[in-house]
């Protein structure tokens, strides 16, 4: 796991590093993921959880006591949502799409309804996409390579704490956003990683049309 973990802040209160998350789009998965796979799912993920990830979670709370006005460090995020995924059994990359289409629409939903302005085009997405960038995440800079009426492509850099995780949720978000403009046969691909050892993490959208 990369980065490390802050101690848990006060509720409400920021937390002592950067490299954080807001927790938004996390309670939305984690809420679906209940409703999907039931509470006991949800207690296995806890139960797994490692020492620097439990101070976060409450067990008996409802979406195990997170909250969409925290921060929670990446490694914390990326954490959940692995072990949601091996709870789930089901295979990576098709869990991590579904976790992301419910933690964004909750986003959208609540905090941010008036993202749903924006998305009559894919390059009103990529007009957008620097802004919500700095909703949800306390560090990176996000700007976009390319856009035009096939593919969609952006690159974040200055990313500390990179973990790979919430850097592909990130990425399924990007997807998630241009589908629901109507772009048909949506593709993923992922140029650059930190994971990889690059300097920046680099992504494109393909579509259809």
């Amino acid at each position: 796991m990369n980065g490390s973990l802050s101690r848990p802040s006060v509720p409400g209160a920021p937390l002592p590093v950067r490299g954080c998350m807001k927790g938004t789009v996390v309670v939305g998965g984690m809420d679906w993921f209940i409703r999907r796979y039931g509470s006991a799912a949800a207690h296995e993920v806890v139960s797994r959880a490692s020492p620097a990830t439990r101070p976060f979670v409450t067990p008996n709370a409802p979406v195990l006591g997170l909250l969409g006005s925290r921060s929670y460090p990446y490694a914390v995020i990326g954490e959940l949502l692995r072990l949601m995924g091996e709870v789930a059994r089901v295979p990576e990359e098709e869990f991590l799409r579904a976790v992301t289409a419910a933690g964004v629409t909750t986003a959208m939903s609540t905090v941010n309804r008036i993202v749903l302005r924006y998305l009559a085009s894919p390059q009103e997405v990529a007009r957008r996409a620097p802004e919500m960038w700095d909703m949800f995440y306390d560090s990176g800079h996000l700007s976009v390579v390319k856009c035009d009426d096939r593919e969609y492509v952006v690159q974040v850099s200055d990313w500390p704490y990179h973990d790979d995780t919430v850097c592909r949720i990130s990425m399924e978000a990007r997807r998630f956003l241009i589908e629901k403009t109507g772009a048909r046969d949506v593709q993923l691909f992922r140029d650059k990683c930190q994971r990889f050892g690059h300097d920046v993490c680099v992504s494109r959208v393909r579509w259809a049309g």
